[in-house]
């Protein structure tokens, strides 16, 4: 019995379809795709076995109410429960104590306890100097800096995040610097909806030169990922805008968007966070890096050691020069 949604739920649906097993699988009732659409999309998704996968709906509307739909099912269906990481207080644990004084057996051997892990990717910038060859792009040039993921990428189908993940469970298999390693072996920029108006994809830029952008290179609880990651690409502004790029316009929160400026150049200014700071440039839809000579592109990597790695992963004929050097003494 497995569903998706969660890594939890979606590490065992993987390795359902890796060992050929029979299964019962758990999905939402409510999907745009049409439901028949969808479980073709689940079965590729997880390289799952047709014949082996029998498929139950569960919970209609909003995410949340998915999530609960499912759990109950999960237990209202199995013949024996597992506990192994139970979250006190939670759901999970609600449910099997009811389950616990039914018909049905469970088995504790699996269990350990529960524990709030929080994880992220950490780096020394305080202790450390900026490499001075970084001031030659002080100005002119636009930055984009990628990120940690926490599961798979945005376009990625889940069975090689979870396939990676198990081959290599000492690092994170999706942190910035492979992220950016992968933009380069793809040759392509994708645009992205995160923070963007609904209904667009852009890709986000910064024109923040590096000794700026590295005092936003912090840890954002709220999102759960860092502002910004010193792992990046660096573009010549004039090529960008030429190819259509521009920058966001930042407006009052209490007043809305300005007239007659695209939506997808607008941003909110925010009342809580300043989104301002970021001095963000935004490129409609996917950004082919074909498009640049070496002299108008340049990655950024953290430090040399990761600058070779990224060279060595992507073969890269790009320069590749590193984000800080030696430690302060």
């Amino acid at each position: 019995m497995s569903s998706i949604g969660l890594p939890s739920w979606e590490l065992s649906t993987y390795l359902a379809g890796r060992k050929g097993l029979n299964l019962e699988l758990i999905i939402p009732q409510a999907e745009p795709l049409g439901i028949d659409c969808y479980r073709e999309k689940v079965l590729s998704d997880y390289r799952l076995e047709r014949e082996k996968t029998v498929f139950h709906l569960a919970g209609e509307g909003s995410k949340t109410g998915f999530m609960a739909a499912r759990d109950r099912l999960a237990f209202d269906l199995a013949d024996i429960v597992c506990p192994v990481s139970v979250r006190p207080g939670g759901r999970l644990e609600k449910f099997l104590a009811e389950y616990r004084r039914g018909p049905g057996r469970v088995r504790e051997e699996f269990g350990i306890q529960w524990r709030r892990v929080a994880w992220r990717p950490r780096y020394e910038l305080e202790n450390s100097a900026l490499n001075p060859e970084l001031e030659d792009f002080n100005s002119g040039w636009l930055f984009h800096w990628t990120h940690t993921h926490p599961g798979k990428w945005p376009d990625e189908e889940p069975w090689r995040f979870y396939s990676d993940m198990l081959e290599k469970p000492e690092v994170y298999v999706r942190d910035a610097r492979t992220t950016l390693g992968r933009i380069m072996c793809e040759g392509v920029l994708r645009a992205s909806a995160w923070r963007m108006p609904a209904g667009c994809k852009a890709v986000s830029l910064t024109a923040l030169s590096p000794d700026r952008a590295a005092g936003l290179m912090r840890w954002r609880k709220r999102y759960l990922r860092y502002s910004l990651e010193p792992f990046g690409l660096a573009f010549r502004r004039d090529l960008l805008r030429k190819l259509g790029a521009a920058p966001v316009h930042y407006f009052d929160p209490l007043c809305g968007p300005p007239e007659g400026i695209d939506r997808l150049f607008c941003q909110s200014a925010g009342q809580v966070g300043k989104w301002t700071a970021e001095e963000e440039w935004r490129f409609p839809g996917d950004l082919e890096l074909k498009n640049f000579s070496r002299d108008m592109m340049i990655l950024i990597a953290v430090d040399t050691a990761e600058a070779a790695k990224l060279k060595q992963e992507t073969g890269s004929r790009w320069r590749i020069i590193s984000f800080l050097t030696e430690k302060k003494s």
